[in-house]
């Protein structure tokens, strides 16, 4: 068991976690998409029939590439979303993953911060958030000089510093109690999946 909970955004409840999958994914990578749409919606609900749902925590751990610039505004999005309501942020995440190519290089290559901002908010909207609130934590009217925007910027700070100490650089990668498990594949389906976690908690 990890001695303490590792930072991130947390994709299930497990009451009796001796097990942590941190996946450290990009919002705007298709392999991210296909890894976390195959634990959160093949994965998650297996082990819950199986009644190993609460030995298995599942965190979302960011990384915005560089070369994707939009890529940094949608983790500001996601940390807004995680500050406003946890308990929905892996619903948000769905979302903008099933719009994902809406904010490829092609579709925001003449947009503007702001614009961008405005979409993923929309999203928010459609998922319960407090658009108002999201808006907020995203309002770059009161932003001045180069201090970021508060709370977003400085939790987006912290995840990068987690990933960077990891030494992680792809995505998606994989780590399981804090040791990274470089077999696991981002084209895995939720049977490779279960063959790899069911033996560990034998």
């Amino acid at each position: 068991m990890l001695p303490t909970r590792p930072p991130g955004l947390r994709l299930n409840e497990a009451s009796k976690a001796t097990f942590v999958v941190e996946m450290y994914q990009d919002i705007c990578c298709p392999f991210s998409k296909n890894m976390y749409q195959t634990v959160r919606h093949g994965v998650i609900p297996a082990l819950s029939t199986k009644h190993l749902s609460d030995n298995i925590e599942f965190v979302w751990q960011s990384v915005p590439q560089p070369w994707h610039p939009q890529s940094g505004l949608m983790h500001d999005a996601l940390m807004a979303a995680h500050l406003v309501d946890a308990s929905k942020v892996a619903i948000y995440i769905d979302e903008v993953f099933a719009r994902q190519d809406e904010f490829f290089d092609d579709k925001t290559k003449h947009l503007t911060r702001v614009q961008i901002y405005d979409q993923l908010i929309q999203i928010s909207g459609d998922c319960g958030y407090d658009i108002p609130a999201m808006a907020r934590l995203l309002d770059m009217e009161r932003v001045e000089g180069n201090a970021g925007l508060e709370q977003v910027t400085q939790q987006l700070k912290w995840a990068v510093k987690y990933h960077r100490v990891r030494g992680v650089h792809v995505t998606p990668t994989v780590f399981i109690n804090g040791i990274e498990a470089d077999d696991v594949s981002s084209d895995w389906s939720s049977a490779q999946w279960l063959d790899k976690l069911e033996p560990m908690l034998a």
